[in-house]
């Protein structure tokens, strides 16, 4: 790998920190299509496809992480009856244009994978965290908050070294705390999990009263999605926790300015 490919990846890290990517990593195509098959759950209800099944010619696969900074990164919006939006992936979607952009001016194809890839095995292999037992990716810095977004290119990149660390160890906090039993140690039932429930068309009675208590819904539109198990994670810094609607609802009203 020369001086040019290394150059290329910085200026692609660039790239990214400029649109708010606060996790960056590479991992090769070979590692990420020799893992077995998984099952993606919610509305999907299919399994991961490799990347070579989109670009036979893919070599590596850039992942980028954009942190959830405060629960405004977690509004669901109802455009359109059963169709939500997610603005906290906005400035994801950004910095992936970006990169797919600065790859193809170098003379390389890029694009994005398919969306039955697996995203948080590829962070994994890209070095960026490690699974949690709460099904997510959990980074040692930024906690299980970050949003994952990916590009796959055939220019041959510089690898960063898989991520092998379990930072659970014997903390249960997140399954304890799901408040449908969704979780048991790094599996999730989609079927009882409330960020599933809330974008299905029909929700279970027994789960519609969870539902409005741990989804506070804003307008008739709009509504935060659940987040108590990355709330209680122990990689959760105490400067998100404030930044949660349901702390802000509970505590004291704020003060107001004499003469306001």
């Amino acid at each position: 790998m020369g001086r040019a490919q290394d150059d290329l990846r910085t200026r692609l890290q660039d790239a990214a920190s400029r649109r708010g990517a606060v996790a960056f990593g590479i991992a090769s195509v070979d590692e990420a299509d020799g893992l077995p098959p998984v099952k993606i759950g919610y509305t999907i209800n299919r399994y991961s496809k490799t990347i070579r099944s989109t670009m036979p010619e893919a070599k590596s696969v850039i992942v980028v992480g954009v942190p959830s900074i405060d629960d405004a990164d977690e509004l669901a919006i109802e455009r359109r009856p059963g169709r939500w939006s997610y603005p906290g992936y906005f400035s994801l979607m950004l910095a992936e244009r970006d990169l797919i952009k600065l790859l193809r001016d170098e003379g390389y194809r890029a694009d994005y994978p398919s969306e039955l890839a697996s995203y948080k095995r590829l962070a994994i292999l890209a070095g960026i965290g490690g699974y949690g037992k709460n099904s997510m990716l959990i980074s040692p810095r930024h906690g299980p908050w970050l949003r994952l977004g990916a590009v796959v290119t055939d220019a041959e990149l510089p690898l960063d070294a898989p991520f092998i660390r379990d930072l659970c160890g014997r903390c249960r906090r997140c399954v304890d705390a799901c408040p449908t039993r969704a979780l048991t140690p790094y599996i999730v039932d989609s079927n009882r999990c409330l960020v599933g429930a809330s974008i299905r068309t029909v929700v279970p009675r027994n789960l519609k009263p969870l539902l409005s208590a741990n989804e506070p819904q804003l307008t008739p539109r709009t509504h935060i999605m659940c987040t108590k198990c990355q709330q209680v994670c122990q990689y959760t810094t105490l400067e998100r926790r404030k930044s949660s609607y349901s702390r802000r609802k509970a505590g004291r009203p704020r003060r107001r300015t004499k003469g306001r």
